[in-house]
């Protein structure tokens, strides 16, 4: 009877700390990011004489909202359309549109105000989708834009000038249709008499289907803010094992050269839409795959191919 509780003791320790013989399982690297700065709202409009509140939102080097430092300047590159003092308080002073900015260190954001004299002429420019596109290389991505006034009426009969501020990645048509140049992200934005949109983000992702020990979902590889990200779709699911990781590799069925991203089965991160970010040495062309492998037993439990 001893002999069988020792027995069944070792046999516990050896699957509890079993990992495939000779195996070196990477260690994932602590990531770092850009710290960023979040304007709140992103545009406003409103008449002349009148004051609009802005407000910032602070993320440091680890991607977490933090006090917003002291040393912020706020300032408007058209002070004769609009002012703003260091509370984040706007004056319209005349008609136009202006930016705001919010500046800390080396790091910045914007918004933008816009200043008319009724309730009737053009005052915001939208474009529809508003939330970021996924497209991948050469696919394309319909955009549409309307002009409103401050009462919310639309406004017909306006010409829209389009533009994306990083062509290589993104290119936009004269009808507003985007298409992927190149891996990468680019702000679109479209501009009615001297009235410009707020941005509609577009990336040009690489993405793949999971398969194997009943996984299933999406993997992406998207860049994001210059962040190059590791994505799950809301769908995606593996089965239970203990100590599973996800990694990204050029070989579907070992972890040989991989660079680990995450722990999922200690973080409780086995299903469902996950984001992570991939250390700043590895570029979205770099691996073939998203590996998810059992650590502890050395096998592959799903595994997503993003193609050549």
């Amino acid at each position: 009877m001893l002999k069988k509780i020792l027995y069944a003791i070792i046999l516990v320790s050896t699957f509890a700390s079993c990992k495939k013989a000779g195996e070196d399982v990477p260690v994932a690297p602590t990531v770092t990011v850009p710290e960023r700065l979040e304007i709140t709202p992103t545009t406003s409009s409103i008449l002349t004489g009148q004051t609009a509140q802005f407000t910032l939102k602070y993320y440091n080097n680890l991607g977490v909202l933090a006090a917003t430092p002291a040393s912020v300047v706020w300032s408007s590159d058209k002070p004769t359309v609009a002012t703003i003092n260091q509370t984040g308080l706007t004056t319209a002073v005349a008609v136009g549109q202006a930016n705001i900015k919010a500046t800390y260190n080396n790091i910045s954001a914007m918004a933008a105000i816009t200043v008319v004299v009724n309730n009737n002429v053009l005052s915001t420019v939208t474009i529809t989708p508003s939330t970021t596109q996924e497209i991948l290389l050469n696919g394309t991505v319909n955009l549409s834009a309307v002009g409103t006034n401050l009462a919310g009426g639309v406004i017909n009969g306006l010409s829209f000038n389009w533009m994306s501020d990083a062509a290589t990645s993104v290119q936009v048509n004269a009808a507003g249709m985007a298409t992927g140049m190149a891996y990468g992200s680019a702000n679109i934005t479209a501009t009615a008499n001297g009235i410009q949109s707020m941005p509609t983000m577009v990336q040009v992702i690489r993405q793949g289907n999971f398969v194997g020990q009943n996984s299933m979902g999406m993997a992406k590889l998207k860049i994001e803010n210059g962040i190059l990200k590791l994505a799950t779709s809301s769908n995606f699911s593996v089965a239970n094992a203990p100590d599973l990781r996800i990694y990204l590799t050029n070989t579907p069925t070992n972890i040989t050269g991989a660079v680990q991203i995450a722990p999922l089965s200690s973080a409780g991160q086995t299903s469902g839409m996950r984001s992570w970010n991939v250390p700043t040495n590895v570029t979205i062309t770099q691996y073939r795959y998203a590996l998810v492998w059992c650590a502890q037993f050395g096998g592959a439990y799903g595994v997503a191919d993003f193609g050549m």
